[in-house]
């Protein structure tokens, strides 16, 4: 069965670029194929995905501890959770099932800190920033209302004492039309008496600035 990364590709999982095929075959099975990596394990937990046995996302992300560091495992975990809730408290159980296995300390640290309500790569990474920052931990993708109750909009990090929106733009959000939608929304937050730090994939490469500024502005 599809395994590891290509399992991930296959279910539309974010996970690092690995153009080779994994496959997943019974102990004592031997293959070989150009361009195959083959891995040896239990082959039951899998789902059919058009035909094609995959396994499944939690077994995915249980494989994949033995290749990703903690970033990476926290990205996909994320995403997991994000499309599945339901699979949070399992999910956590699964560094216990890999004990003296190769990466069960990167999945021991990346379960604490996988979220179910991230809904981006960036916004995965960016929260681990803020963590290893010595931050307050911030809620995600949550509703932002001003003193009077009245909605203004979702901010993707907020903090609510004191009063803070920290906003990742992918590239989606430099289309005309969302660029116009962001605007709004955000003068609406501001005059609702939340300030708004803006990040874009400039931060990426240089994370500190935005760090402290957010830091700053939470007087932390």
């Amino acid at each position: 069965m599809f395994s590891h990364a290509t399992a991930a590709q296959l279910l539309e999982l974010p996970v690092p670029s690995d153009d080779r095929l994994h496959v997943t075959v019974p102990n004592g099975v031997q293959v070989r194929r150009r361009g195959v990596v083959v891995h040896h394990g239990e082959v039951d937990d899998s789902r059919s995905l058009g035909g094609i046995p995959v396994t499944s996302a939690l077994r995915t992300w249980s494989d994949l501890a033995a290749l990703l560091g903690v970033d990476d495992l926290v990205v996909l975990g994320d995403a997991i959770l994000h499309h599945s809730p339901s699979l949070e408290a399992e999910l956590r159980r699964l560094p216990a099932e890999r004990t003296g296995r190769r990466g069960v300390r990167a999945a021991r640290s990346a379960a604490e800190l996988i979220r179910a309500d991230v809904l981006s790569p960036q916004e995965s990474l960016w929260r681990l920033r803020f963590h290893r920052a010595g931050l307050p931990e911030p809620e995600l993708n949550s509703t932002v209302r001003d003193s009077r109750g009245s909605w203004l909009g979702v901010g993707d990090f907020v903090w609510r004492r004191p009063r803070l929106v920290v906003e990742y733009d992918g590239d989606y959000h430099f289309t005309v039309e969302q660029r116009r939608r962001d605007q709004v929304r955000r003068r609406a937050m501001r005059d609702g008496g939340w300030p708004v730090i803006e990040l874009n994939g400039a931060d990426n490469r240089n994370p500190g600035p935005a760090i402290r500024a957010v830091a700053h502005a939470l007087d932390h």
